[in-house]
């Protein structure tokens, strides 16, 4: 598998199928892409701001160039593009996500592509997708977060949109381009043709934004943010304590029989879920708020907990590097310097699922362009005349 995108989505579906078994060949820009550049930089024995060396690495690639190999090649180049369809005449599936149009500017179109192996699996991850009026607008993150509804879905109602913590748009895009990707795969096992994959980080927003109801919601009027709290039945929020926050979920009528006889509230646990919307749906918030706030976060958490109500402290994004659960099932794994193999003192997410006798770790991430003569005397034919005279002419590195 050969991965030529830049910053977060492309690479992070290449990693998501590394993790998967996939053999991949990171292609790297001379002096990589932005990620490279951005502090703090971890070298084989120090972690420092900069400027980065030949050997460290930034903590976006450290993460996100686990199970690749590392290769440094100028496609600005005619003979880097001639090494790349090289490359491809082997590979299974090229992983890209250029502005629609790029690709073709550079002579690596469908028709090269398809010339180089007709059983290519060619996956683009865009922010609109290779059709439609949209199709040529540049998009980031959180272009697709306002454009999808997302953002407007997000934050209070007497407030502005707010974007998410996470930069969900890639994330959520990079899982559809991993299973279409698989299925693409799939399907040339049937009829051995390969496919062009268009992944549009737009769909991939409005897959989430659409699960609920919201044309719905706009013909009767609803609100389009409704904050930490569920405007629909519940009570469902997030609610202060005297210390901190919790997150609760009740979805059922004995749910909010057990919670109100923890609180002392006879009087409301005749509310069934019908009751409990509009001012009932109001009272009811009301009343498990002014619990929550004499209470800590671990007392009301433990109350949930006896209630077997779905609930839980809300805690802060690092949290999980302490976590006993996250200890326990492994969901973070110690990054390790590729270069050396020492420790560098931080995390990186495994992927969120285990199948029976199947190893989904990965090799650590490479120095940038660590394998480039390697994979291109195996896998491109070169020879060590031809990889000097490209290194001379700055194609590699």
């Amino acid at each position: 598998m050969i991965d030529c995108a830049r910053m977060v989505s492309g690479p992070l579906a290449a990693h998501f199928l590394a993790g998967l078994g996939a053999e991949v060949i990171r292609i790297e820009p001379p002096g990589g892409d932005a990620t490279w550049n951005t502090p703090p930089f971890v070298g084989p024995d120090r972690v420092h701001p900069g400027p980065r060396g030949p050997l460290d690495l930034p903590l976006g690639p450290l993460r996100r160039g686990r199970g690749k190999r590392s290769v440094v090649l100028d496609l600005r180049d005619p003979r880097g593009r001639a090494l790349l369809l090289r490359l491809l005449g082997g590979a299974d599936v090229l992983v890209e996500n250029f502005r629609p149009g790029v690709m073709d500017g550079l002579g690596l179109g469908r028709d090269a592509l398809d010339a180089a192996n007709p059983r290519l699996i060619h996956c683009a991850v865009t922010g609109f997708g290779h059709t439609g009026p949209y199709r040529d607008r540049p998009a980031m993150d959180l272009v697709v977060q306002a454009m999808s509804g997302l953002l407007a879905k997000t934050g209070f109602p007497d407030g502005p949109p707010v974007r998410s913590g996470a930069m969900i748009g890639d994330e959520v895009a990079s899982a559809f381009a991993a299973f279409a990707v698989m299925a693409a795969l799939r399907q040339r096992d049937h009829d051995g043709r390969g496919r062009f994959v268009d992944v549009r980080m737009y769909e991939a927003l409005l897959d989430l934004v659409w699960d609920e109801p919201v044309d719905h919601y706009e013909d009767a009027g609803l609100p389009e943010r409704t904050g930490n709290l569920d405007a629909r039945a519940g009570p469902i929020g997030v609610y202060a304590t005297a210390d901190g926050h919790v997150a609760v979920v009740l979805t059922d009528d004995a749910q909010w029989v057990r919670l109100c006889a923890r609180m002392e509230r006879p009087d409301l646990a005749g509310m069934t879920r019908s009751d409990r919307r509009g001012d009932g749906l109001a009272r009811a918030n009301d009343a498990l708020a002014a619990w929550c706030a004499t209470r800590t976060t671990a007392d009301c958490s433990a109350v949930f907990a006896a209630c077997d109500l779905p609930a839980g402290p809300v805690l802060p994004p690092w949290a999980a590097r302490h976590d006993p659960h996250a200890a326990a099932t492994g969901a973070l794994e110690p990054l390790v310097h590729g270069a050396t193999g020492t420790p560098t003192g931080y995390l990186g997410p495994r992927l969120p699922f285990r199948i029976d006798d199947v190893d989904l770790s990965t090799a650590p991430a490479e120095p940038l362009g660590a394998s480039t003569d390697a994979v291109l005397r195996a896998r491109g034919g070169c020879d060590d005349a031809e990889l000097a005279a490209l290194r001379a002419a700055g194609v590699i590195a």
